[in-house]
């Protein structure tokens, strides 16, 4: 009798703690992307070894526990690698490092990670290129490509953020984010908000983002899937806050077109930069491709050429043109 009690029990224990590991999990996951090619910013272009021109490489972390009546606990942390040398990429988990709740009411995390405003960009450009970091026009004109560029791109991923996201309500669903000072005493916060709205293959949303004592920025972005191909665009816009800093206007649309196994994608961005001593704009267009080979394995190509220029003149260029694998895990 005493046997089988013992046994009981230690069926129960198993049972219990399977069922805990059940209710928790940790995933390690990552990205690997390298690629050769040639890029040309204005000294002449030379064959090179080029990272991330696709998409960024990383290493993760990312874990979740249930607590029971529907609440959950998480945390993640990321980080960037440098395929080229191997070195981590930025500072240790600077892609994203939070900790948080999610539940019935949404999702709550504090930490640092990518703002809201950042989720409106990114659906406006999630068929302009792939979305692609450096084959993507859209990269390179929202960003200073000559000395005397004044264009100038928005902060993704504060530090000390607080960031809430609604579930969602008839297709609609809001977030907002907040960053507690980023330089002590400089009062350099920054708030973002995002409204969006969802029904079958269309998607849009609004997003606002002010970063204290430099910029503000507005975005309206959409995409919408007709099968055959897809859509996204959008349109953009910086109030600078610094004297002589400017505004600009920035608009880009793109196109992806799914092929079985290949899939092809174009796109077009320009950002005009005014109200300074001298108008400034970028402007470019970019195409590309990728063949899957499984689930997690992609071969890629793409070119894209962007110029700025002032009063007529070209000031700024940046031609890239890539082939490379990217492999997630």
């Amino acid at each position: 009798m005493k046997h089988q009690l013992n046994i009981l029990v230690g069926a129960g224990l198993l049972a219990a703690s399977l069922a805990a590991s059940a209710q928790s999990s940790v995933t390690i996951y990552g990205r690997a992307d390298m690629g050769v090619g040639t890029r040309d910013t204005g000294n002449g272009s030379d064959a090179q070894a080029i990272a991330n021109a696709f998409t960024t490489s990383r290493l993760g972390f990312r874990g979740v526990e249930d607590l029971g009546g529907g609440l959950k606990a998480n945390f993640q942390l990321e980080q960037g690698l440098n395929l080229t040398t191997g070195a981590q990429r930025g500072t240790l988990f600077g892609r994203h490092s939070t900790v948080g709740l999610a539940g019935n009411f949404g999702q709550i995390r504090a930490g640092r990670m990518l703002t809201v405003y950042d989720d409106v960009r990114g659906l406006a450009n999630m068929h302009n290129v792939f979305d692609a970091n450096l084959l993507s026009p859209s990269f390179t004109t929202a960003v200073a490509l000559g000395a005397t560029s004044k264009n100038a791109d928005y902060s993704s991923r504060p530090n000390s953020q607080l960031r809430y996201d609604s579930p969602k309500f008839g297709g609609f669903s809001a977030g907002v984010t907040y960053a507690f000072e980023q330089t002590a005493g400089k009062g350099d916060t920054v708030l973002a908000y995002r409204l969006g709205y969802q029904a079958g293959n269309l998607e849009v949303a609004l997003g606002h983002q002010n970063e204290k004592t430099k910029n503000r920025y507005t975005t309206l972005g959409g995409a919408y899937n007709f099968g055959a191909f897809a859509v996204s665009a959008g349109y953009n816009v910086r109030d600078g806050a610094v004297a002589g800093s400017g505004d600009d206007n920035e608009y880009n649309i793109g196109v992806e077109v799914p092929l079985g196994a290949v899939k092809l994608s174009a796109g077009y961005a320009t950002s005009k930069t005014k109200n300074v001593a001298q108008t400034s704009k970028s402007s470019g267009f970019g195409f590309g491709g990728t063949y899957t080979l499984s689930k997690r394995t992609r071969l890629y190509a793409g070119y894209t050429k962007v110029d700025e220029k002032m009063a007529g003149k070209v000031t700024g260029k940046d031609n890239i043109f890539a082939v490379g694998v990217r492999h997630d895990f």
